[in-house]
């Protein structure tokens, strides 16, 4: 039966969580001593300060994507800069790579 109405379901992807984590383990195997963060997500704000505490040693930056800046955010980095339109499409690769072996790799036209 259906009653007629409609309603928005939001579904967590647990992205933020899987960033933090992995932010931790790099951090702590000691695999390296800087990490840039490219979010605008203020929920690794608590896991900026985890590293902060325990492992000051640590360097973390956060890049803001194009549109999105948080100085919550910016304030628990060691740093941060924002990156625009121009630089994304700067870092595009051609529409075709030609490998060694001769395959030819064509960008999908909407990306």
């Amino acid at each position: 039966m259906h009653c007629g109405k409609s309603f928005v379901r939001h579904e967590e992807k647990e992205t933020d969580v899987a960033m933090a984590t992995k932010l931790l383990e790099v951090i702590v195997t000691n695999e390296c001593d800087t990490a840039i963060l490219v979010t605008g997500d203020t929920d690794l704000i608590p896991a900026l300060k985890l590293v902060r505490r325990l492992l000051p040693r640590s360097a973390i930056g956060v890049m803001f994507p194009v549109f999105r800046h948080n100085i919550e955010l910016a304030a628990e980095a060691h740093y941060s800069f924002k990156i625009n339109q121009k630089d994304i499409q700067k870092a595009q690769f051609p529409a075709e790579i030609v490998r060694p072996d001769g395959l030819t790799l064509i960008k999908p036209r909407t990306w």
